[in-house]
């Protein structure tokens, strides 16, 4: 019944409310004045569920506080489209849109102000993807970077878990981030493991851009992910669901993942 109510605009919704209040509607409700506040379509749905709430035994006031609540609950949450956006990379269709994945990160590490969280599963070619984030930190010294990122023991290796970090370290500053000043890198001990039941995967990829912006993505960090993969994502700008991420990986990094000596 409520739907209709939930339906109008929010313009409908703060004259209806204001009518309801202390306007024509005040004294009862009227098909005529609810179909000049909400347009013919919506005005029988509308005068039903006004109609409803009456026989309820709520006063025009009272409905007109109602909906003013519905009015005032719509502008401070606003519409989901505004707070999630999908980023489908790969080829394009008519009237089905894509957007690069390697477009929404030079946005996120453009707009960033404070702290950004990268977690992958994968570098490859990692210098072409985060040269531009390199500068960033040149240029806002107070920019904090921290990865998360896997490292793996090959099924023949035996050396021990601190000589497979020493050549991680070695080839992510050579390879990927041969600039200064460096960003922290944490680790899940846990994927250099000889026992295999133990041994697990830091196999999550997303962005997270100053605790207010998220790219939760299949994308890992290498040129064919960002640019030409068929790849899926959600990016959030839903602020307590980003912290949320962001918290949970901080917890992470100061309770069981390591740091990488670059």
């Amino acid at each position: 019944m409520f739907d209709a109510l939930y339906r109008l605009s929010s313009t409908a919704l703060r004259d209806l409310s204001g009518s309801l209040k202390e306007g024509s509607l005040s004294t009862g409700v009227s098909s005529h004045v609810v179909q000049q506040i909400v347009g013919p379509t919506m005005s029988p749905m509308v005068i039903q569920c006004l109609e409803r709430l009456q026989t309820d035994g709520w006063s025009p006031k009272q409905m007109g506080h109602l909906i003013q609540a519905i009015a005032q609950s719509r502008s401070d949450f606003p519409a989901p489209e505004a707070l999630f956006d999908l980023v489908l990379s790969g080829p394009e269709f008519p009237g089905l849109p894509t957007r690069d994945t390697s477009a929404v990160m030079r946005t996120l590490i453009e707009d960033c102000q404070e702290e950004l969280l990268l977690v992958g599963y994968a570098i490859h070619q990692g210098r072409k993807i985060f040269e531009r984030l390199s500068e960033r930190m040149a240029e806002r010294p107070q920019l904090k970077v921290r990865f998360c990122l896997n490292i793996s023991r090959n099924p023949a290796d035996t050396s021990l878990d601190s000589e497979i970090v020493r050549r991680f370290s070695h080839d992510f500053s050579v390879k990927h981030w041969p600039w200064t000043p460096k960003p922290e890198v944490f680790y899940d001990p846990r994927g250099l493991s000889l026992d295999l039941s133990i041994r697990a995967s830091l196999h999550a990829k997303c962005v997270v851009a100053d605790r207010r912006t998220a790219l939760i993505t299949s994308a890992n960090f290498t040129e064919a992910a960002q640019t030409s993969n068929i790849e899926a994502g959600v990016l959030i700008s839903y602020e307590p669901f980003v912290r949320r991420i962001a918290e949970y990986f901080e917890t992470l990094c100061r309770k069981m993942l390591r740091m990488c000596q670059l």
